[in-house]
C-alpha cells in the first residue's frame, strides 16, 4: 500500500524515500510549488524516482479535496502521510484528513504552525511557563503591550516565520514601530510580540508516538552572538550532554508541551529559554531540526533518526530506549559553526580555507558552503549564513580547536 510524502526534495526526504523504498513501500509524491517539482524533475527523481509511482503538483487542482478524491480513486488504501517539513504539515493534516489517515488533525496542526495561536492555546490548556506575547495590527497596541510587559528588548517576529528570518528586538518606542512595520511587510503573517526571556537558549529535538509520548533524542544550546551590528546571529550549536542536568529539565518541560498541544506520530523540533526561573518556550514545530541537525542526530547515536520518524508517520508503534543510543551520543562531542558574513559579495571570486577544513580532525561535512559564482547575502539570519560546518568527535577539545580554525581561516573574496 503506498503513503503520500510532500515535496520529497532535499536531504531529509531522500533518508525518509530510500528507507521506505527499500521496504517495499512506494510514495506517492506532492509537490506544493512548481518551483520544488521541477527541482525533482532536474535533481532528485534520478535518485529517488525509483520509490515513487506518482507525481502531482498542488496548484493545478482545484482544492486539496480535488486531489484528495484522485489519489483514493486509484489507491483505496493509503498507509500515511509524511509531510517533513515546516512548509508542508497543513497540507500533510488536511491531507490526512481527507484520505481517512490517522495522523494530526488540521486544528491540532493549525495551532502548532501559527506562533500567536500555539502561545494563546498553551496558557489555557496547560501548565507549563509561557512568556506574554499578542499580535498587533497598529502602533499604540505594539507600546501598550511594551507598556504592559514593563521592560525592554520586546521581541518583534512574524507569527509564521522560521530561521529566525524577520526577529527583532528592539529597545525603544521608535525601534518597536519600525520593526513592526519590517515584519507586517515580510508577508510571514502577522505582527506577532513577545516578552524577551534572558537565560540560554537551547534545542530539543525528538520523536512523538500516537500517544503524544516524546523521545528526545538530542539536545544543543545557542551560541548566539553580535556582528556588523545585528544581535543574535548564529555563530555556534553545542551538543548537550543527556547526563547534564538541563536536558532531563527541558525534556521534561517538551513533554509537557506535546501533550497538551496534541501532536502525535511526528518529529519536533522545539527551542526554549532556560532562565534561573526554568525553561520558557520560544517555539515548536512538528518537524526535523533545520540544515542537517537530524542526519547529525542520527551520527551521534548511531542510528537513523530519520528512519525512526518515517516508521512513525506510517504507524502507530511505541517508542522505546532500543530506539537510540545515548551511551554512544554522550561519548562524542559534536557542534554545528556557522560562519557570518559581514558584507555582501555580488559574486564571489575564490574560497579560502576550504581544503583546511575538510582536513581537520572532527570535520564530518558542510551543510552549507557558498560556490564561486554565487552571492554571498550579509548576514541577517540562519538562511543568510556564511557558511555551515559539522564537526564530530570523541575529544571536545579537538571540536573546541577546530572551531576556532574553520572561524579564522574559512571565508569569500
Amino acid at each position: 500500500m503506498p503513503y503520500v510524502i510532500l515535496d520529497p526534495v532535499g536531504q531529509y526526504p531522500r533518508h525518509l524515500v530510500s528507507f521506505l523504498g527499500g521496504r517495499g513501500k512506494a510514495g506517492i509524491a506532492v509537490f506544493t510549488d512548481r518551483m520544488r517539482r521541477l527541482i525533482w524533475r532536474d535533481k532528485w527523481s534520478r535518485e529517488l524516482g525509483q520509490f515513487v509511482i506518482e507525481t502531482h503538483l498542488l496548484p493545478e487542482w482545484s482544492s486539496v479535496a480535488a486531489l484528495a478524491a484522485d489519489i483514493r480513486s486509484r489507491h483505496p488504501a493509503i498507509e500515511g502521510v509524511v509531510p517533513w517539513d515546516e512548509e508542508t504539515v497543513m497540507v500533510g493534516a488536511r491531507l490526512g484528513e481527507l484520505l481517512g489517515l490517522d495522523w494530526n488533525a488540521l486544528d491540532v496542526m493549525e495551532r502548532c504552525r501559527d506562533k500567536a495561536v500555539m502561545k494563546a492555546f498553551l496558557r489555557r490548556h496547560a501548565d507549563v511557563r509561557i512568556n506574554a506575547s499578542t499580535t498587533v495590527t497598529a502602533g499604540n497596541e505594539a507600546l501598550a503591550f511594551q507598556r504592559h510587559v514593563g521592560a525592554w528588548p520586546i521581541v518583534v517576529k512574524p507569527t509564521a516565520g522560521s530561521g529566525s528570518e524577520d526577529v527583532y528586538f528592539p529597545a525603544s518606542d521608535d525601534d518597536l514601530l519600525r520593526d513592526c512595520q519590517r515584519v507586517l511587510e515580510s508577508g510571514s503573517g502577522e505582527v506577532l510580540l513577545e516578552e524577551f526571556i534572558g537565560g540560554e537558549e537551547l534545542v530539543v529535538n525528538g520523536q512523538v508516538d500516537a500517544q503524544s509520548n516524546v523521545l528526545v533524542t538530542d539536545v544543543w544550546i545557542y551560541d548566539r552572538r553580535t556582528s556588523h551590528g545585528l544581535p543574535n546571529l548564529f555563530y555556534q550549536t553545542l551538543k548537550v550532554s543527556s547526563s547534564a542536568a538541563v536536558f532531563a529539565r527541558v525534556a521534561t518541560y517538551a513533554a509537557r508541551v506535546i501533550a497538551a498541544l496534541g501532536l502525535r506520530r511526528c518529529p519536533i523540533h522545539m527551542e526554549v529559554k532556560v532562565d534561573a526561573r526554568g525553561p520558557c518556550l520560544i517555539e515548536v514545530g512538528a518537524r526535523f531540526g533545520g540544515g542537517n541537525l537530524a542526519v547529525l542526530g542520527s551520527k551521534l547515536h548511531g542510528r537513523s533518526l530519520l528512519e525512526l520518524a518515517a516508521c512513525h508517520y506510517l504507524g502507530e508503534l511505541p517508542l522505546t530506549g532500543g530506539d537510540v543510543d545515548f551511551d554512544r551520543y554522550d561519548r562524542l562531542e559534536a557542534r554545528v559553526v556557522h560562519g557570518i558574513q559581514k558584507r555582501e559579495l555580488a559574486s564571489i571570486r575564490r574560497v579560502h580555507g576550504a581544503d583546511v577544513v575538510r582536513a581537520l580532525p572532527s570535520f564530518d561535512s558542510f551543510g552549507k558552503l557558498r560556490p564561486v559564482g554565487s552571492c554571498a547575502p550579509l548576514t541577517r539570519d540562519l538562511d543568510s549564513a556564511s557558511w555551515e560546518l559539522y564537526l564530530v568527535h570523541e575529544n571536545a577539545g579537538q571540536v573546541d580547536a577546530d572551531a576556532a580554525i574553520a572561524h579564522s581561516v574559512l571565508r569569500y573574496e
